[in-house]
């Protein structure tokens, strides 16, 4: 049986942000990759209204979407149809189809057939936090262990949460502001969280993984030029030079909440797929 890997991200570009290394890694060592993409982003802020055609926002960034997933190799992306609910507070984290008010069981069905399809041996999403405590986020967390476990382990195994190392959080803002980029204090995550949170991550022990993506930076790079609508030349992350993010970017770091590894206790696992047969 080949190796499948499945994260499950809450809009379009977070795949890329926080897992586009792995994503290009592992499809260019063969493994079957697949996305999960909760909302349609709709609520996204678009860069440049002349991206925009007739069809709204959530097409769009669908179509950004759709290149991405060809640039990082990504086998199958999948969305749940839900609408985008907004940064914390906003009204629309209730509106009607808004995905931070669907029923956690109804989200899950949803999830559940693809895991089942697929059977995915390492399934990867956020911590309880989404990284910065995005509604969206949140509820994807929610959502991907709640299906993982009644997955596993007929068809799921290892299940992994992005982790931005405190360590590294604070030296990747730091480095953004010496290159005269004003970076956000949740600049890690790729988005502006706002001027109260001065900055993201986890303590560095509770990362359990750390995957050396250095190789394919330069794809994670043309992946996230292809979400132009939230990623304008203008932004941040893409304003940090090549060697910059070939520094900054070099790893992609997660911890393990299920699953097997023959890693020992105290070092860092280097391979999502390790302790698997």
């Amino acid at each position: 049986m080949g190796r499948t890997l499945l994260a499950v991200h809450a809009h379009p570009d977070d795949e890329t942000i926080s897992t586009g290394g792995i994503l290009a890694r592992y499809s260019a060592e063969g493994v079957r990759t697949i996305v999960v993409t909760c909302t349609t982003g709709d609520l996204g802020e678009v860069s440049d209204g002349g991206l925009l055609g007739d069809s709204g926002v959530g097409a769009l960034r669908q179509h950004e979407l759709a290149r991405a997933m060809a640039v990082l190799g990504v086998q199958r992306n999948v969305n749940l149809g839900y609408g985008d609910s907004g940064m914390p507070g906003w009204p629309e984290n209730h509106r009607r189809g808004a995905f931070f008010a669907a029923r956690l069981e109804e989200a899950v069905e949803r999830l559940l057939p693809i895991l089942e399809q697929e059977r995915p041996q390492v399934v990867v999403t956020y911590d309880a936090t989404g990284g910065y405590g995005h509604p969206d986020h949140v509820k994807t967390h929610q959502v991907a262990i709640a299906a993982f476990r009644r997955a596993a382990p007929a068809h799921a195994v290892k299940l992994y949460f992005v982790r931005y190392p405190m360590r590294w959080s604070r030296e990747f803002v730091a480095a953004l502001r010496a290159e005269g980029i004003p970076a956000p204090g949740s600049a890690p995550t790729g988005a502006n969280a706002g001027p109260d949170v001065t900055e993201v991550g986890v303590p560095d022990q509770l990362v359990t993984t750390a995957i050396d993506v250095a190789s394919y930076v330069p794809k994670k790079r043309a992946a996230l030029a292809c979400h132009q609508s939230q990623m304008p030349s203008s932004h941040f992350l893409l304003r940090m030079s090549p060697d910059l993010a070939a520094r900054l970017w070099a790893r992609e770091y997660f911890s393990r909440e299920a699953g097997p590894t023959t890693t020992p206790p105290g070092e860092l696992e280097s391979d999502l797929f390790d302790g698997l047969d």
